[in-house]
Order: structure tokens, then C-alpha cells, then sequence
């Protein structure tokens, strides 16, 4: 008789307080001004969810030009730089601000900084949506550095304050702080990571000891769920990222007795229920 594969999930799954905080914002928005309301890029990242949205009349844009006048204009999670929040108003769109609340901290954080007169520097990767937004909420002058090698560079600074990517590693993080220590006389940190993003890795390296297989669902194009992979991966555990059910690979479960989820913070339930669906219950 075959043993049914064990599936075992983390305790944090699914979307996180922002994300839904986001997507409450756009069902009110549909129901309030119907569709087609308007989301400046993708307002989470991930591809399946975004796709499904579009079905219901969500239309991500790439800039506030693309918005007619009177449209309705939602922020997304990552935040926008404020100069598009004056170009809506000049065009009298309606905004409804899915920001999250985390990285509202940021860029309250970051606009203090700047107004105290210290050079902000921000600790997080430059091609991130939410890094450019906290920048524009600083103003000019601004220092983005995601590295310690990055921070060691940095010409010798009498002033300045930090800010970091609500979704960067903590490991790296104080990494980049301690580099910075040794080029700033006068260095205040602002500890911006998200508690909820530490926790979920942090369950997933411990499901990760408890398994054959992690499945990490969730975009490729989310810096949270790559990280759980990684984190996954390098406990030594088979680890897979599925962004999609048609990804999965009954071949994955050869020999497997237990099988670990694990999602980032963007992922809805409605696409792990499908992926779990793929998952057989017996070990082929």
C-alpha cells in the first residue's frame, strides 16, 4: 500500500498585511467606480494574480500620462514617487493609495532625514519599485547602497541617515551598516525591515529542516520570494519556485515523503490551492 506524500505549510503564507490591505483598496475601488481603474505597474508582483486582476478591469499603466482624466489611479504596495501623486492631482485623477503602511514609515523616515539636513542612504537594491519611491519622498542628494562593499566605497560623510528596503535581508542589512559606520562620523539607522517578511523566512528555513522538498510559490519578479528560495536552498533541501500550476513536475516528488510550502508575500490563496492541486499524494 503507497503512503500518502506529507504536505506541510508554513505558518505564514499567503498574502501579508499590506498586500491585502492593497487588494481590499481595489475591490472597494471596482465596486465604487467600476472598472477600468488603473494600477501605475504591476501592484504586486506576481504575474498570475496581476492577470486575473486584469480580468476584472485592473489595468496596470506605465506612467500617470496613460490615466484619463478623471480615472481612478491606484498606488500600488511599493509606493510611487511623490512628483506622480502632483501630476494625478494636475489631471484630476482619483488616487486611492495601496502604499503599504511599512513603507510609509520609509518614507516618513526618509523625508525627516532629509529635512534634519543629513545625506539619506538607503540600504536595498536600486531597480526596486519601493527603494525609487523612498528616494522621492527624500529628495535629491539621496545614496543607494546594497552592499558592504557598496557602503565601504562611499566617500567620507559628516552626517547621514539610513533607511532600508522594507523587503531586504537583515543578515545583509547590518552588514552594510557596519561598512557604513566606518565612513559616516555621524551615522543614524532607521530599522525599516518588515518583521513579517523576517518571520516568514524564518519559518521557512525551519520547514525547510522538517522536509524533502520546499515549494516556494510566488513571481519571479518578487524580491521576497526569491529570497525564500534561496534561504530554502541553502539549507540543503531540494527547493523549487513555482510561479504557476502548470509548473509543477510530478518528477519533483520521486522518493519524497514530505513536502514543505512555503509563499512570499504577494502570493494569493486561490494560487496555492491550485498548485496544491498539482501535488500527488502518492510518491511516484
Amino acid at each position: 500500500m503507497k503512503r500518502e506524500i506529507d504536505i506541510i505549510r508554513s505558518p505564514h503564507t499567503g498574502y501579508c498585511f499590506g498586500v491585502k490591505r492593497a487588494m481590499r483598496l481595489i475591490e472597494q475601488g471596482l465596486a465604487d467606480y467600476g472598472s477600468p481603474i488603473y494600477t501605475l505597474g504591476d501592484v504586486i508582483h506576481n504575474p498570475p494574480e496581476v492577470e486575473r486582476l486584469r480580468s476584472l478591469g485592473v489595468m496596470p499603466v506605465a506612467s500617470v500620462s496613460e490615466v484619463p482624466e478623471g480615472g481612478t489611479l491606484v498606488l500600488r504596495a511599493h509606493g510611487v514617487h511623490p512628483e506622480l501623486l502632483r501630476e494625478a492631482e494636475r489631471r484630476r485623477i482619483r488616487v486611492l493609495d495601496a502604499t503599504c503602511p511599512f513603507v510609509q514609515r520609509s518614507q516618513l523616515f526618509a523625508r525627516r532625514l532629509a529635512e534634519d539636513g543629513r545625506v539619506v542612504v538607503i540600504v536595498g537594491d536600486p531597480a526596486h519599485p519601493e527603494v525609487q519611491a523612498v528616494a522621492g519622498h527624500a529628495g535629491g542628494g539621496v545614496l543607494i547602497v546594497r552592499s558592504p562593499a557598496e557602503a565601504a566605497a562611499v566617500d567620507p560623510i559628516e552626517r547621514a541617515g539610513v533607511v532600508i528596503q522594507t523587503t531586504f535581508p537583515r543578515a545583509e542589512a547590518e552588514g552594510v551598516v557596519e561598512a557604513l559606520r566606518g565612513t559616516v562620523a555621524d551615522l543614524l539607522v532607521n530599522d525599516t525591515i518588515c518583521e513579517a517578511t523576517e518571520a516568514r523566512l524564518e519559518a521557512a528555513l525551519a520547514l525547510a529542516r522538517r522536509v524533502d522538498v520546499v515549494l516556494v510559490i510566488g513571481g519571479r519578479n518578487s524580491s521576497n520570494t526569491r529570497r525564500l528560495l534561496e534561504v530554502c536552498a541553502g539549507s540543503g533541501v531540494r527547493s523549487r519556485l513555482v510561479e504557476s500550476p502548470a509548473e509543477v513536475e510530478p518528477s519533483w516528488f520521486s522518493g519524497v515523503e514530505r513536502i514543505g510550502i512555503a509563499t512570499g508575500t504577494s502570493t494569493p490563496d486561490w494560487l496555492i490551492d491550485a498548485v496544491l492541486e498539482k501535488i500527488p499524494r502518492d510518491p511516484p
